[in-house]
């Protein structure tokens, strides 16, 4: 009972915090407007002005407000004409924050939950507009990084030119997807101008890191260029008795004949020999204290670790693939992506599935697997841009291929527990009672078309997809095979308003589907779920200046979700649905020549709608509010001249885990919400004549903040991240 007053209480004070942050908010986005209003010493660099560089959709952007995407249409697309939400993280961006993962380059992107697995960045798990991820649903260079079970592919950030993410359904574009959204990362290209990079760091938990940028034209004609990056990095993870070292390198190579030609070749290769922490506490010692024989309270330590020192997760990743366009005239352009990817994991874990309150000891378990995954994947296109009548149509027509194939030789197993208050590591026996000898193959073709049609201010986008999806499962064990296969149809319609001062009414529908796994007790395989969205919003985009405000209201459905059997225990039956209804703010702005500014506001209003055992609740990691504000300030003409300071607070809403024994089973208990404060200080060092040189000191999580980012289930906590300092020198020459 002591517990549910203190919960009581708790709310008062995080409704109080929710509603000041919310009003803070929303006065920012206000005092940006009314300083966009005002117009007064603006910069005048966009992509869109005309006496500023052109941007590109797969290049760099001037600021931080990126004003073209291809995420959304897959054709070079300004971002008001885009009829969903797109949220995109410059490499400026990137670079003032010093993001370490993927996921935390998204940390101020609102309606994205970052927190799922706390402090760890073994994998890039994310949630978004209230659906969780089961694999990451991530893009590289417009094609897909298909995951499988344990292998996932992790691209490291300092190889990224953007990281952007599509609010929303979109298999019209991709095929089968999670509902909630797409991450799409943009690699860094070869230049034609001379680029020669070094960068050093250190930080707390043993940071140290070096890292190289090189690139430039190999002939006086620009005909061919390159590009090559690498990075080498050890770090302390959170956790004691994990460490995280990654070896990168990515060469690239570009051959332009003409203006209307380029093959532009890619690769990365990426060794991790130690990836890291990748395992989860009970809520008995981190969201609620345990209690031990004499009545104490214990909080389990952040650093606290349930496994043992010879866990071990090590990643080996190989990507060879290009980029091909070619102009045949005005009017038809044809563009094709290929790669081929592998991804070799070494998973050993002794982990926590439980804890006993008569012993206040972590149940343990015990997964160890050894996997190589190989995909495939190539997306041809044809472009065609022409008039009918009035009408200017962008037409756009394709189709992809995409074959995984991942080979698991796995077994599981129980180990000996481990005392929460006490704990004494060195027992790492155990027992395997379940082999996993699997091979998993994955193979989709997608047929799709689309038509971006303009007539004075308005946008209409239609687009239609056809998907043939195929899904196996070989049993080396019982020597079986399950085999699905799925065939779908999905569309998209949208249609925006571009008035002459870049506001830009919209309003859109999409769909999605996922291929669900297993059969029912009858043994009748599953369909695929299926997704819908409606979206409505306002996007201010003006063409003289760097700013980019957008304002959406959303309802999104997943029907056809698994769900209890209430007439066999054990099997599923697919009646599930779940509803999100939510509210979107997000502004980037260069401001005038000192001030960056990016501010978000997201209410996600999730939940299960019909369900056997799950009615009504919120599912699990998805807070209810979100916001975040950051702002940096470059001195110019001053003593100061060169120093740039930055701060920015995030502040994540409660959220639920769920009870996955006893009499609640089923049953949501409540997760705090946080604040965390970040802060930066960087010096340009060109007035000592090393432009584009820097020194920097970040701060993420400034003041140390304790917190539990998210549970899962009720053995399934991750406490977020300490206090790190990142120190770091980039000298250009």
């Amino acid at each position: 009972m002591a517990h549910s007053r203190d919960f009581s209480s708790n709310n008062s004070i995080i409704n109080t915090r929710k509603r000041q942050l919310a009003i803070f908010v929303a006065m920012s986005l206000a005092g940006l407007g009314n300083a966009i209003a005002a117009g007064e010493q603006t910069i005048t660099v966009s992509a869109n002005a005309a006496n500023g560089p052109q941007e590109s959709a797969w290049g760099p952007s001037p600021t931080i407000a990126a004003e073209h995407s291809a995420t959304g249409t897959k054709t070079d697309t300004p971002i008001e004409k885009n009829p969903q939400s797109v949220s995109i993280v410059t490499r400026q961006e990137m670079e003032m924050r010093q993001v370490q993962s993927v996921k935390k380059a998204f940390g101020y992107t609102p309606g994205v939950m970052v927190g799922n697995r706390g402090a760890s960045n073994v994998i890039d798990a994310l949630a978004i507009r209230g659906f969780s991820e089961t694999n990451t649903n991530q893009y590289l260079d417009g094609m897909k990084l298909q995951g499988d079970n344990y292998s996932e592919f992790n691209i490291d950030p300092y190889f990224l030119e953007r990281a952007e993410l599509l609010h929303g359904p979109a298999s019209v574009l991709y095929g089968k997807s999670n509902p909630g959204g797409v991450v799409a990362l943009v690699s860094k290209r070869p230049t034609t101008e001379t680029l020669r990079e070094v960068q050093f760091q250190m930080g707390s938990d043993n940071l140290y890191a070096t890292g190289f940028d090189f690139g430039g034209a190999l002939d006086d004609n620009n005909e061919f260029s390159y590009r090559l990056t690498g990075q080498a990095r050890s770090q302390d993870a959170q956790q004691e008795m994990n460490k995280e070292k990654r070896y990168t390198i990515a060469p690239s190579f570009s051959w332009q004949p003409n203006d209307k030609t380029n093959f532009t070749f890619l690769s990365y290769f990426q060794n991790e020999p130690e990836t890291g922490y990748y395992g989860w506490l009970p809520r008995q010692g981190t969201v609620v204290p345990i209690i031990d024989s004499n009545g104490n309270q214990h909080k389990l330590p952040t650093n606290f670790d349930e496994g043992e020192d010879s866990n071990k997760i090590s990643r080996k990743q190989q990507m060879v693939g290009y980029s091909f366009d070619h102009q045949f005239n005005d009017t038809w352009t044809v563009h094709q992506n290929l790669r081929y990817a592998k991804v070799t994991t070494d998973y050993r874990s002794i982990y926590g599935n439980g804890f006993n309150s008569a012993t206040n000891e972590i149940t343990r378990g015990v997964a160890l697997s050894q996997e190589e995954l190989n995909t495939f994947t190539v997306d041809t296109q044809a472009q065609a841009k022409f008039a009918t009548g009035d009408v200017d149509h962008t037409l756009l027509m394709g189709v992809d291929y995409l074959r995984m194939r991942n080979d698991i030789n796995a077994d599981f197993g129980s180990a000996n527990p481990i005392s929460a208050i006490n704990p004494q590591y060195g027992n790492d026996s155990y027992t395997l009672n379940f082999p996993y000898k699997y091979l998993n193959k994955q193979e989709q073709t997608g047929l799709y078309t689309q038509d971006q049609m303009e007539w004075n201010r308005w946008v209409l986008t239609l687009g239609g997809r056809y998907d043939f999806a195929t899904t196996s499962a070989y049993n080396r064990t019982g020597n079986s095979t399950a085999e699905k296969h799925d065939q779908q149809f999905t569309w998209r319609g949208g249609v925006n308003y571009v008035f002459d001062n870049g506001i830009a009414p919209y309003f859109s529908y999409s769909e999605s589907f996922l291929p669900t796994a297993g059969t029912t007790y009858g043994g009748q395989p599953f369909d695929p779920s299926r997704a819908k969205q409606y979206e409505a919003g306002v996007k201010f985009v003006p063409k003289d200046r760097p700013i980019v405000i957008t304002a959406a209201v959303y309802e999104l459905t997943k029907n056809k979700n698994l769900t209890g059997d209430p007439d066999h225990n054990f099997f599923s039956v697919q009646s599930g649905k779940m509803r999100s209804r939510g509210i979107e703010l997000e502004a980037k702005a260069a401001v005038n020549a000192n001030i960056n500014v990016t501010a978000s506001y997201s209410l996600t209003d999730a939940k299960y709608t019909q369900d056997t055992d799950l009615q009504d609740q919120r599912p699990v990691q998805v807070p209810r509010n979100m916001a975040s504000l950051w702002a940096d300030y470059t001195f110019h003409e001053t003593a100061l001249s060169g120093l740039t300071i930055g701060s920015g607070i995030r502040y994540v809403g409660n959220s639920v885990g769920q009870y996955s024994t006893g009499t609640e089973i089923n049953k949501d208990f409540s997760v705090a919400s946080y604040s965390v404060v970040d802060a930066a200080v960087k010096y340009d060092l060109g007035r000592f004549g090393l432009p584009g040189s820097s020194v920097g000191v970040n701060i993420n999580n400034l003041f140390d903040r304790e917190y539990v980012a998210s549970c899962y289930r009720d053995y399934a906590c991750y406490w977020g991240a300490d206090r790190q300092i990142i120190g770091t020198a980039t000298f250009r020459f």
